[in-house]
């Protein structure tokens, strides 16, 4: 291009950059705007009195950085010295770049700031490890002041040709580099603010001559071609990111929509804002976030998608954090106020509806399980739309299967339909979700417990009536399980409940409800401090954290026993079967359970053998639990509370050390009494069963008997290794791969544990995984199972002569971060 044309773009550029910066600056408080100011100050500067000691020897320095008046003010406002000026030969950066949705209406007074730091090529990793360390240092600062600032490493070549060079990182957990490449840095053009150094060269035309011709420039690559394979990879990753922020994902999964509805001749919005620039438009109009909704509004217009339009309009209100209703300090000069009020009134809104959204932070539950369920299926009809596009193309090479795969697995516990999953409740904007008062009421109909908000005396309008469930009580039901223990449960995961909430339910006395109360109080401190699921988690088998079992919350027989407790103790009695009728005081045990995927779970038991059909469901899961496996026990009885308490825990501490003991060679039998009868459990590698001892009486010998193993495919040269079974799951597909020479043995562990042996000569396990991972995703027959249920991939490898299990495509490095 001629000079003359890149002094022109350089301009226009330029004159977007700094209305960019005079729009962040404009919604900022003050402290705020100090602090976004010394961004590039921090990283020109190895600043000591930021946060603790800063390694001298972290590489610092921007391209031809200049310490404007701004960030000496900043400086002044937070008592910060200004350093001493650097060799200016030594710049570790060619430039910083914040971006995102800083200075666009979808910057709210919570948005964090996303912060590019694009470095030299000629760093090392352990110059690169410093800087990272300083990132960290810096960001806990900000955090003192509660402003998030979030720090990414950029390679120059990082989107052109960045497998060339050894010291390119991944953009980051926020941004998943190998699954959105292209798609990010599209977002990247058209959002970024240049803070200091050089000028990106974002404009459509630009290309990597452009920087060789000006040193001034940054090229980071061309986005006008982006690949179709990548589409799918970038909507798995924006429906994961929306676990936290549905609200913002789900604008970004309809962006993907939109682009790939018009895929091959997609317009990039990044190219509709260079053509207000040239149009010399920088009003409010070339916005990045407007343009975003407003193409997402035609897109669903031309689809009749009227339902859909009306969520994703409240999401971009709500993401403004502009609120209509209430005129806030700032309201007068923030630029975007205008705009906003003339689309709520285009688009018919009430005063009342503008009210409830701006009220977002003071939602309670039932509102935000109504909002979050929108969210919810919208996202998934634009992740199926996405599917269907992506399967008439080939997966992005940049999309590694085993990210695919743990991507779709903490999918999965957010959209699975499993009536026993406690499923997390998003709160969105909303500061708390705490109840004073919950009720629980039963309908005979449905067979299923209903939750609501209202006290019970406030309830005494309605006609109490089980039989009977057609008033309008029922429709303000904020949740509905098919036990009282899941719903209890999933209060208190949702902050529903705490140690101040009272309880009531329909129908019962107060005795139930201190019951409930008390049952509550004790899952507090339990399911509030969970631990963090890692990538080395997600692509192993889940095993068991945490089990707490509850016993007697339905029925109670121990309010029929009349003698003195402490007898029990005196006399070793049981409480399975006590006295002389041998009665069993135990009548009902739920469970609540959570697993190394990060899943709750309840499940409940009733009848005679209750107790033994738990301990047959949770005893393969903590097979693989470590002895760290938390194991809490809840008696919600009358009386006999610390006797069952001691002896279910001896009981279940006895199951689980026969089930570590027992392995694929042997059977452990331990024998109870229950009521009457008197019962054999049996522990082998696949589980546990139990039969009444007087069925089994014609086996001479117990510890004999052998639990069915499944059977191989009709393979008599083959058979499954021993250590397979130590890493089977109920409910997930897993392959076991072993390479031998030129054969690949493949050992596929159905959902149900069931097993089949295949074999494939000269086959690649790379390959091999990507082929299946592909069919499995797109083959419309596996479209039945599960969404996000995706098969885990095993690699069999020998380590000192022993086999061994190893998760597919992960380093260890990878492995122990967090998710």
């Amino acid at each position: 291009m001629t000079d003359k044309t890149a002094y022109y773009q350089k301009d226009l550029a330029e004159k977007l950059n700094s209305i960019r910066l005079t729009r962040v600056l404009n919604v900022l408080p003050d402290l705020q705007q100090h602090l976004f100011h010394l961004i590039p100050f921090l990283i020109q500067y190895n600043q000591i009195d930021v946060s603790d000691i800063i390694d001298p020897k972290t590489p610092c320095g921007i391209h031809n950085f200049i310490l404007s008046d701004a960030m000496i003010s900043a400086c002044d406002a937070l008592s910060l010295p200004i350093s001493e000026a650097i060799d200016s030969s030594a710049t570790a950066f060619e430039g910083i770049y914040a971006m995102g949705s800083t200075a666009s209406f979808g910057q709210n007074p919570q948005s964090d700031i996303d912060i590019w730091l694009v470095y030299n090529s000629n760093l090392t990793q352990d110059q690169l490890n410093l800087i990272e360390y300083k990132n960290k240092l810096i960001t806990d600062w900000f955090a003192g002041f509660e402003f998030e600032v979030n720090f990414y490493l950029v390679h120059p070549m990082q989107f052109r040709e960045c497998s060339a060079f050894d010291n390119c990182q991944s953009v980051g957990i926020e941004h998943s580099g190998s699954s959105q490449h292209w798609l990010l840095l599209e977002e990247f053009y058209r959002s970024h603010i240049r803070l200091a150094g050089k000028i990106v060269a974002w404009w459509p035309d630009a290309d990597s001559q452009d920087t060789e011709s000006d040193p001034n420039l940054l090229y980071l690559g061309d986005v006008n071609s982006l690949p179709a394979g990548e589409y799918f990879g970038a909507s798995l990753w924006q429906l994961y990111k929306g676990l936290n922020k549905p609200h913002k994902a789900l604008l970004k999964v309809l962006l993907l929509e939109t682009y790939a509805s018009e895929y091959p001749h997609t317009q990039m919005i990044t190219q509709q804002i260079w053509q207000y620039c040239q149009q010399q438009d920088f009003s409010v109009d070339n916005d990045a976030y407007l343009l975003l909704y407003q193409r997402i509004e035609a897109y669903l217009i031309a689809q009749g998608e009227h339902n859909r339009l009306e969520i994703v309009r409240r999401c971009f209100y709500l993401k403004s954090g502009v609120t209509l209703s209430c005129v806030s300090p700032h309201s007068a000069t923030d630029w975007r106020v205008e705009k906003i009020n003339s689309l709520v009134k285009q688009w018919g809104w009430s005063h009342e509806l503008v009210a409830t959204l701006d009220n977002s932070p003071y939602w309670h539950a039932g509102q935000l399980k109504w909002f979050n369920q929108q969210l919810s299926e919208l996202l998934l009809v634009s992740y199926k739309n996405l599917l269907k596009f992506a399967s008439k193309q080939t997966l992005s090479e940049r999309m590694r299967v085993e990210e695919l795969g743990l991507l779709a697995r903490k999918l999965h516990t957010y959209f699975s339909h499993d009536d026993h999953l406690l499923q997390p409740l998003n709160r969105l904007w909303s500061l708390s979700t705490a109840e004073k008062s919950l009720t629980i009421r039963h309908c005979l109909k449905t067979s299923r417990f209903y939750l609501y908000r209202q006290p019970y005396d406030e309830l005494d309008q309605f006609q109490v009536d089980t039989r009977y469930q057609q008033n309008a009580f029922d429709n303000h039901a904020i949740h509905d399980a098919d036990n009282i223990c899941s719903l209890v449960a999933w209060s208190v995961m949702n902050g529903l409940a705490t140690s101040e909430t009272h309880w009531f339910q329909v129908g019962r006395n107060k005795m139930r409800a201190d019951k409930l109360g008390y049952l509550s109080r004790k899952l507090i401190p339990i399911m509030h401090h969970v631990p963090t699921v890692s990538k080395r988690d997600l692509c192993e088998p889940w095993f068991y954290q945490k089990i707490v079992f509850i016993a007697n919350m339905d029925g109670d027989p121990t309010t029929q026993w009349f003698g003195p407790e402490s007898m029990l103790d005196h006399a070793n009695a049981t409480v399975l079967s006590l006295g002389q009728t041998k009665q069993n005081m135990l009548s009902s045990v739920a469970i609540v359970c959570l697993d190394s995927w990060g899943e709750w779970q309840c499940h409940r038991f009733n009848g005679h053998t209750a107790l033994l059909e738990a301990i047959s469901f949770i005893i393969l899961g903590l097979k693989r639990s470590n002895e760290q496996v938390d194991l809490s026990i809840i008696s919600c009885s009358a009386k006999l509370k610390q006797q069952i308490f001691n002896q279910l825990k001896t009981l279940l501490l006895r199951c689980y050390g026969l089930m570590k003991k027992a392995d694929q060679t042997n059977t452990l039998m331990h024998s109870i009494t229950i009521g009457d009868q008197r019962y054999r459990l049996y522990f082998n590698s696949l589980g546990m069963m139990y039969r009444k001892r007087d069925s089994m009486a014609h086996k001479k010998s117990d510890e004999t008997y052998v639990l069915p193993r499944p059977d191989l495919a009709d393979d008599p040269h083959s058979s499954a290794p021993s250590v397979i079974y130590q890493y089977t799951v109920m409910g997930a597909k897993q392959y076991f791969l072993h390479k031998r020479n030129q054969m690949l043995d493949v050992y596929i562990a159905d959902e149900i544990n069931q097993l089949e042996h295949l074999q494939y000569q000269h086959t690649n396990i790379n390959d091999f995984v990507a082929q299946e991972s592909h069919l499995y995703v797109f083959d419309e027959k596996k479209q039945r199972h599960p969404v996000f249920n995706m098969p885990q991939f095993f690699q069999l490898v020998r380590i000192e002569g022993e086999l061994t299990v190893m998760p597919f495509g992960l380093s260890k490095d990878e492995m122990g971060s967090a998710f």
